[in-house]
C-alpha cells in the first residue's frame, strides 16, 4: 500500500499541531502546489485522455515492511498550453492527489519521476490504482495505472520472526511473572496482620467477608474486594480483550494476527504486575492484605472497559458537532483524561470505605493498583490492534512501542490515580478529618486530571516530532512520567521513614 513518498513542511509549528491531530495535511495552495495534497472525484477526468507510459514495472515483490520505488512515466501532452502533470492515488472512491511531479510544454513529451513508498497492509498482495494527473485551462485529462505489491517473502519473514523470537519471550516473560506471583502468594501467606486475631483476613473471610457491625461504607468496600466482583470485572475487560482479538486476526493473516495477539497480552500483562508487586513489597512496615491489590488493580480493568464506550462515544458526538480534528484534539487532551481518571478514581472512592484504607501511602498504592489494572487492558489494545506490527511498520518500532508503553505509560497511569488515592488516604490519616476522607477524592481528582491532560498533550508534541524527522523521538513524555514517578518515589520513602519511626515509637516503653 503506498505512503507520500516526500513532505512539504511549508506550515508553523502550532499549526502543524492542529493538522497532525486532524489528520490533515494542508499546503500553500500556489502555481507550484496546485492540486497537491487534495483530492477529486472519480468521474474528474476521462481515463486516457491524457497520453502517458508506465515506464517503471507494474510488479513488486518486497522483503521489508515498507520499501520506497520510484515511478516513471513518460507523459505527452497534446495541448497547445502547458499542463501541470500530478500523481493520485484512488483510495475510497476518490483520486487522493500526491504531489506535483513537473509539467510538460505543448506538444512536447517529457520523462516525470517521483518516489513513492509502499507500506505492508496485512495483505499478501495488494493492487494499488494510480493516476497520472493533468490540468489544463478546459479541465483534467489524465490516465490511470495499476501497481501490484507482492508481500509473500516479508510476510514468511514476519511469522518466523514472531513464532519464533516473540514466543519465546513471550514464554520467558510468563515464567518470570509465575515464579514471582509465587512468592507474592508466598509472602501475602506469611505475612501477618493484627486483625487475623479477629477473624480478619483469611481465606474464609476473602469469600465471606464479616458484615456484622460494620459501618455501611465498609460493607460496600467489602464488594470490590470479593473474587465474585473480580470475575465481574474480568468478563468486562474480557470483552474489550475479545474486540483487540477481532481486529488483530481482522487486519492481519490470521496465524500471524494470533501470534500477535498472545505476543502484545504477556507484553501488556507483564511490567504492570511487576511494578505492582515492587509497589506492594515496598510498604515495609505496614503492608497491605494483598486482596486489596487485587480488588484494585480489577477495578482498573472495569475503568477500561467505562472508558472505552464513554470516550468513543462522546468522541463520535464530537466529531458530528465539531469535526474530526478538532474532537480529536479534545478527546486527547480534555475529554480521555476526566472520563479515565473519574472512572479509575470511583473504585478508590468506594474502598476509601474500608477501615484498611488509613493513611496516605495505602491511598499512593490503591491509585497506582488500578493504573496498572488500567494499563494492561489499554497495552493491549495497542500492541495488538492500535500499534501492532503492520501499523508501525515493522517489528523493531513494534518492540520499540512495547518497551515505551510498558514502562512509561504504565507508570503514567498508575502515577494519575495515585494522585487521586493519595488525597483519599491523607484526609483519613487525620483523626479530625477521617469521617471526611471521601472528600478527598474531590481534590485528588482535579490533580490527576490535569497530569493526564498534560501527559497527552507532550505525547503529541513528541508525535509531531517524530513525524517531522522521520522516528520515534521521545522527549517530553518521558521526562515528565519519569520526573513525576521521583517524586512519588521520594515521597513513597518520607513516608515509610515516618511509619517505622511511629511504629518504633509505639514499641517504647511508655510509648
Amino acid at each position: 500500500m503506498y505512503v507520500m513518498g516526500r513532505k512539504l513542511l511549508l506550515i508553523l509549528p502550532a499549526l502543524a499541531l492542529l493538522l497532525f491531530l486532524s489528520g490533515t495535511v494542508a499546503q500553500a495552495q500556489g502555481p507550484e502546489n496546485g492540486l497537491a495534497e487534495q483530492v477529486l472525484p472519480a468521474g474528474s477526468f476521462k481515463d486516457g485522455s491524457l497520453s502517458v507510459r508506465l515506464v517503471s514495472p507494474t510488479h513488486y515483490a518486497f522483503s521489508d515492511p515498507t520499501s520506497s520505488q520510484n515511478l516513471t512515466f513518460d507523459v505527452t501532452n497534446p495541448t497547445d498550453s502547458k499542463v501541470a502533470v500530478y500523481l493520485a492515488v484512488y483510495r475510497d472512491g476518490q483520486w487522493n492527489v500526491l504531489d506535483r511531479i513537473g509539467s510538460v510544454e505543448p506538444g512536447r513529451s517529457a520523462m516525470l519521476e517521483y518516489p513513492v513508498k509502499f507500506k505492508y497492509a496485512g495483505q499478501a498482495t495488494e493492487t494499488d490504482r494510480f493516476g497520472i494527473i493533468g490540468e489544463t485551462a478546459s479541465g483534467y485529462v489524465g490516465k490511470t495505472f495499476s501497481v501490484t505489491e507482492d508481500w509473500t517473502e516479508y510476510e514468511n519473514t514476519l511469522r518466523s520472526s514472531l513464532s519464533v523470537v516473540g514466543m519465546f519471550i513471550a514464554v520467558v516473560m510468563l515464567a518470570v511473572l509465575l515464579i514471582v506471583m509465587a512468592g507474592v502468594i508466598a509472602v501475602a501467606a506469611a505475612t501477618t496482620h493484627e486483625e487475623v486475631d479477629k477473624g480478619e483476613y483469611t481465606w474464609w473471610t476473602l469469600f465471606f467477608p464479616l458484615m456484622k457491625a460494620r459501618p455501611l461504607a465498609e460493607k460496600i468496600a467489602n464488594i470490590l474486594v470479593h473474587p465474585f466482583f473480580w470475575g465481574m470485572e474480568l468478563f468486562l475487560g474480557a470483552i474489550l480483550i475479545l474486540f483487540v482479538f477481532i481486529i488483530a486476526i481482522a487486519t492481519l493473516p490470521s496465524d500471524i494476527g494470533l501470534l500477535v495477539f498472545v505476543i502484545g497480552g504477556v507484553a501488556a500483562i507483564f511490567m504492570p504486575v511487576i511494578f505492582l508487586v515492587i509497589c506492594w513489597v515496598s510498604d515495609y512496615y505496614e503492608r497491605e492484605p494483598f486482596r486489596f491489590l487485587i480488588a484494585m488493580f480489577m477495578w482498573g480493568i472495569l475503568a477500561t472497559f467505562i472508558s472505552f464506550f464513554l470516550n468513543t462515544t462522546l468522541d463520535l458526538f464530537g466529531s458530528l458537532l465539531l469535526g474530526s480534528g478538532i474532537a480529536t484534539l479534545i478527546t486527547a487532551v480534555v475529554v480521555a483524561p476526566v472520563v479515565e481518571e473519574t472512572a479509575k478514581g470511583l473504585g478508590l472512592l468506594i474502598v476509601s470505605g474500608h477501615h484498611e484504607f488509613d493513611d496516605t501511602f495505602d491511598g499512593i498504592l490503591y491509585g497506582f493498583a488500578v493504573g496498572m489494572g488500567f494499563a494492561v487492558v489499554e497495552n493491549w489494545l495497542y500492541f495488538a490492534a492500535n500499534a501492532n506490527p503492520v501499523s508501525v511498520e515493522g517489528l523493531g518500532p513494534w518492540a520499540f512501542n512495547i518497551l515505551y508503553r510498558s514502562i512509561l505509560c504504565s507508570l503514567a497511569h498508575g502515577c494519575f490515580t495515585a494522585a487521586t488515592g493519595g488525597a483519599i488516604g491523607f484526609l483519613k490519616s487525620r483523626r479530625s478529618l477521617r469521617s471526611f476522607g471521601f472528600a478527598g477524592f474531590f481534590l485528588g481528582l482535579p490533580i490527576a486530571i490535569v497530569m493526564h491532560g498534560t501527559f497527552n498533550f507532550m505525547a503529541i508534541i513528541d508525535a509531531i516530532m517524530q513525524s517531522v524527522v522521520g522516528f520515534p523521538v521521545p522527549v517530553f513524555d518521558p521526562v515528565l512520567t519519569l520526573i513525576v514517578t521521583g517524586m512519588y518515589i521520594i515521597l513513597g520513602a518520607v513516608l515509610q521513614l515516618r511509619l517505622g519511626e511511629k511504629l518504633k515509637q509505639s514499641l517504647r516503653p511508655g510509648g
